[in-house]
């Protein structure tokens, strides 16, 4: 018995015509009709019939249009009229379920217009059919709001996105088209369960800052530690870059090449590598008090208290040498506009650091010229099932911040667990994947 071209359960292909780029398939449909879609009934007779066209997965190569005079029907108890059903066609769209399928599935790693062009229908078909798809994955994947919540920015597809992050658990949890403070405003507006979150962690951007203090009052904001420390490299930098301008192609090179021992921490440095530096010093003077400046800021985060912590801090501002004031001023001015929020890291010490290794796997995939849209790139990196951080989820009430309540919000205390919850793509993962050429 040979195999029907179409290998449909409803439709079975009549004739098959080669027309070059695409073929024609005429088909029957298979489906009886059991009842009146709109009363029940059981009793109806024919009404005519129309020519309809449904688009398939390709063949060979080819693309595929399925014909079918498809029957109408008059139900005899409430004279509606109605079509007979066709069970392997979408009931949106004129395709197959399985073309849907096909391109949900592809949709991710091709360009619509590309895919659009591969199968035969339109490239807002195509959008259509992501936009359902996308809606589909969110409604399977109900990520629990975190406890602690990473928000950065990656600058991906001519702007820069926000990056949502649980950081307890290590994933994902969201990734928004714009950090523009109305757009992330509308979104914590409606997002569920706000009363989980009891830390946000951020860097030094004064719009999270805004919106954490206006949706989330009484959470501890805490500016990463990375953020932070980053700025005295930043520092360092500076007065690296200034020597070596007016320095000989010869030794500009060479200080350039070894500008990362320079922003090794001291503890780090091989005997051969402190040699290197001392030289430096010894020859710039501002160098060295630059990197001892650098070095004494790092040691601030090893104090084991928030007080000693904050009088270290104010020591060094204060003794920083006059030399190279300018070049940490960006670092001395965040301690003053940011300090309470630096130094709530002793209050949690977190950080967001994994969402760096994420923003790698991003600008891998924006850099691989394929076209990809930010809902694309959202998608793929949010849903990729190989990377669904799943565990047991503890519901209480979540740690206050002592001085201030949570205005507006309830939090009701629930101590019982539940035995699994979801909470984002985990960011380890995403990055295996990566490194493993999965993403290419």
């Amino acid at each position: 018995m040979s195999i029907d071209i179409l290998n449909l359960p409803n439709l079975r292909a009549r004739k098959t015509n080669d027309l070059g780029n695409h073929y024609r398939i005429s088909a029957d449909n298979l489906a009886e009709v059991q009842c009146c879609p709109h009363c029940g009934n059981e009793e109806f007779y024919k009404h005519g019939s129309q020519y309809q066209k449904y688009m398939d997965t390709p063949i060979h190569g080819k693309q595929v249009v399925i014909e079918i005079y498809r029957r109408r029907l008059l139900c005899r108890k409430c004279g509606k009229t109605s079509f007979e059903p066709l069970p392997d066609i979408d009931s949106k769209r004129l395709a197959t379920r399985r073309l849907v399928s096909y391109i949900e599935q592809r949709c991710l790693t091709e360009t619509f217009m590309a895919l659009a062009r591969e199968v035969g229908v339109d490239n807002k078909t195509i959008r259509n059919i992501f936009d359902d798809y996308v809606e589909k994955k969110r409604e399977e994947h109900l990520f629990k709001t975190p406890e602690v919540l990473g928000i950065d920015e990656l600058k991906i597809i001519g702007d820069y996105r926000a990056m949502l992050t649980n950081i307890n658990h290590l994933a994902l949890f969201d990734m928004l088209p714009s950090r523009k403070q109305v757009n992330l405003l509308n979104y914590f507006e409606v997002l569920p369960d706000k009363q989980n979150i009891t830390t946000v962690v951020m860097d030094m951007w004064r719009t999270y800052r805004n919106v954490a203090n206006t949706m989330l009052p009484g959470r501890l904001i805490v500016v990463d530690k990375f953020h932070v420390v980053r700025m005295a490299n930043d520092g360092l930098e500076r007065v690296r870059k200034r020597i070596r301008k007016g320095l000989d192609r010869s030794t500009r090179l060479k200080m350039k090449n070894e500008r990362f021992v320079l922003l090794k921490r001291k503890v780090e440095l091989t005997p051969e590598e402190t040699a290197k530096t001392q030289k430096w010093f010894s020859l710039f003077p501002e160098l060295g008090l630059a990197y001892d400046a650098k070095e004494a800021f790092f040691d601030i985060y090893d104090y084991p208290s928030r007080s000693a912590a904050e009088s270290a801090a104010a020591k060094w501002a204060s003794l920083l040498p006059m030399e190279i004031g300018k070049d940490f001023r960006d670092l001395t001015t965040a301690l003053g506009n940011w300090h309470r929020e630096i130094f709530n890291y002793y209050e949690n010490p977190v950080t967001n650091a994994y969402t760096e290794s994420l923003n790698g796997v991003a600008r891998y995939i924006n850099r691989m010229g394929r076209g990809y849209s930010f809902d694309v790139l959202r998608a793929r990196l949010l849903y990729e099932k190989q990377a669904i951080k799943t565990g047991p989820s503890l519901h209480k009430k979540p740690r206050l911040n002592k001085s201030v309540s949570y205005a507006n919000e309830s939090t009701p205390i629930v101590d019982n667990l539940v035995s699994s919850a979801e909470f984002g793509a985990h960011l380890p993962t995403l990055l295996k994947l990566f490194e493993e050429g999965y993403f290419s």
